[in-house]
């Protein structure tokens, strides 16, 4: 008989009681900016496969969830320079290539003005379950990028 696998219980505001794979906590060392105690996190895909969109969910921390997408799906041309300072600290030249996540804003009431932070994004090894959040020093994509094109005055769009 194979190995029963250890599975984790935590509660989200959003979900309520989540289990998962105890393989499947990722760690963020260091945290999130701005949440810097906080390194235990789960990645939820309530739409099962059928949204752009998935939750980094804390473990520890009921209420802290982002929602976060892959940036290439919204903005094919985003792009990270290899000699980004943070990314030069991690050395993870030698690594697989990491997923790559941006976190997502949708403003209450006013989902067409959904913005993603393109300038500190979220580099996820999977084979290690970790993740990784950097701030982009040479770039010029900004914090709110606007993910849904506006139509113009003309009509057209921006």
């Amino acid at each position: 008989m194979g190995k029963t696998e250890k599975s984790i219980k935590f509660n989200s505001t959003r979900f309520g009681e989540v289990e998962i794979p105890e393989r499947n906590i990722i760690h963020a060392p260091g945290g999130i900016i701005g949440f810097a105690g906080i390194e235990r996190y789960a990645l939820l895909d309530p739409s099962g496969g059928e949204s752009l969109f998935l939750w980094l969910q804390a473990v520890d921390e009921p209420d802290l969830a982002f929602i976060v997408t892959d940036p290439m799906m919204f903005v094919p041309e985003y792009a990270i320079d290899a000699t980004e300072p943070d990314i030069e600290k991690l050395g993870i030249g030698e690594k697989k290539p990491p997923a790559l996540f941006v976190m997502v804003t949708v403003p209450a009431g006013n989902p067409d003005n959904i913005t993603a932070n393109l300038l500190a994004p979220l580099l996820y090894f999977e084979e290690d379950n970790v993740i990784h959040q950097i701030v982009l020093e040479k770039t010029e994509w900004g914090l709110k990028h606007p993910l849904v094109a506006k139509p113009d005055e003309s009509g057209g769009v921006e």
